[in-house]
């Protein structure tokens, strides 16, 4: 086995059975951890997590301990995301109440065996550091760090930081984790694969803090809503330019992953915890392409793209292409393994690259759509009169 991954946690016992199932069919990965948060609606949820978990129905901590319970008993480690990239509000009178439900779940996961913690605020990692010193903290990409000496000075104050997830923004960037990896050699790197989210996006932080367990809107003003991130953003961009938006969103491909390994990254994260509430099937699906995508190029060419890409996976027209398709017009790896330091200051002005291989893809999917519509239909002969 050549490469760990980090999966959601699915919201059923069969469900966590089918994901974890996929490591007895691939043979060059694993999945070695599955990640999660209490839904809100749970008597531990403190409020230090993103509402993410949709599950509200399943509100008792036993339900969801015993889950955890099942994800060992498979021989899959877990890990619990405090990863509100919100301010503590040590103002609130009700902060002191925070921290005690904090302290009876950190308690109940010691009963539990988990002691890996994903955090995205400085405050409470260094509280929990020091108050509860047994558990392993991780820090989450919710940080958005885009700079090396974002990195050293977080590790000075953070030293005791077992794992590291940079920016989404950086996935490309191969001098910056090279170098990262070199600056930190005992500190695990995680990188996102599969998110898809638009590149440079300027509220993902934002974003990330919001809830997204229900719709909030306020006077029925959309600009002060809990949807403002996604629709003025998001949705702007990719209505704006669908294949321009798909080109650049630093996806990981699964033929692109033996290219980190080259710079000693061999860990991963498969995202898209949001959709098990609704399409578990069709997500379980794809986290077994994108891994057996690792294994055998071959086995995925005739799969439509739109499987190795979160946001993207819902797209009707991303959906009419194929890995085979699209592989030739994608950007080369190896262009931002020479590259990739100067996306951030280049982009859209010194250099095309991008935006000339999605002029390409969008010609090959008018094209395609063009002869498909010319295309005789087949009459049943039942029909002819």
């Amino acid at each position: 086995m050549k490469y760990e991954f980090s999966a959601p946690m699915p919201f059923e016992t069969e469900n966590i059975d089918k994901l974890l199932d996929i490591n007895n069919k691939i043979e060059k990965s694993r999945i070695t951890a599955l990640y999660a948060s209490l839904p809100s609606t749970c008597e531990l949820f403190t409020g230090f997590e993103q509402y993410r978990n949709c599950s509200l129905q399943n509100n008792t901590f036993d339900y969801w301990k015993r889950l955890i319970n099942q994800t060992f008993d498979k021989n899959c480690d877990f890990i619990y995301l405090l990863n509100s990239p919100s301010r503590l509000q040590i103002e609130n009178s009700n902060f002191s109440k925070q921290l005690e439900k904090l302290d009876k779940l950190l308690n109940e996961f010691r009963k539990t065996g988990v002691n890996k913690l994903r955090v995205s605020n400085h405050k409470l990692l260094s509280y929990i550091h020091k108050h509860y010193g047994d558990f392993n903290l991780y820090a989450s990409t919710s940080f958005e760090f885009k700079m090396l000496s974002e990195y050293r000075n977080f590790m000075f104050i953070h030293p005791y930081i077992k794992q590291i997830v940079p920016s989404h923004d950086t996935n490309k960037n191969f001098r910056l984790l090279k170098n990262l990896k070199k600056m930190l050699p005992d500190v695990d790197i995680e990188i996102m694969v599969n998110e898809g989210c638009i590149n440079g996006c300027p509220v993902r932080k934002e974003h990330a803090g919001d809830v997204f367990d229900e719709n909030i809107i306020f006077n029925d003003d959309n600009t002060v809503s809990n949807s403002y991130c996604s629709e003025f953003f998001c949705q702007s961009f990719v209505r704006y330019n669908l294949i321009n938006a798909f080109i650049k969103s630093n996806n990981i491909f699964p033929w692109q992953i033996k290219e980190y390994e080259k710079i000693g990254i061999t860990k991963f994260k498969l995202v898209g915890r949001d959709s098990f509430n609704y399409d578990i099937e069709n997500k379980l699906k794809q986290y077994y392409l994108y891994l057996k995508g690792i294994d055998n190029f071959k086995y995925i060419e005739n799969k439509s793209v739109n499987n190795f890409t979160h946001h993207y996976n819902n797209s009707p027209v991303i959906k009419q292409l194929t890995v085979k398709d699209v592989k030739k017009y994608l950007p080369g790896i190896n262009y931002f393994k020479k590259y990739g330091e100067f996306c951030s200051s280049d982009c859209g002005v010194n250099c095309r690259y991008c935006y000339n291989c999605a002029n390409k893809i969008q010609k090959f999917l008018e094209k395609k759509m063009l002869q498909n519509s010319k295309r005789p239909h087949y009459v049943p002969a039942c029909k002819i009169s």
